[in-house]
């Protein structure tokens, strides 16, 4: 940045899980199964349309 001029742009607390989703959401039922949760998980569904 001080090298390059370029101004520093925060990427956002959500930046690693909008970057890999499914990465998050293992990591997520393995930190729930860790705590003794039986984790099942199912797909939305579609909500009504507006």
């Amino acid at each position: 940045m001080l090298s390059t001029g370029e101004v520093y742009e925060d990427l956002g607390s959500d930046y690693y899980t909008r970057r890999r989703p499914e990465r998050a959401k293992n990591r997520a039922v393995a930190q729930l199964k860790a705590l003794g949760y039986e984790v099942t998980l199912q797909t939305p569904c579609p909500g009504p349309r507006t």
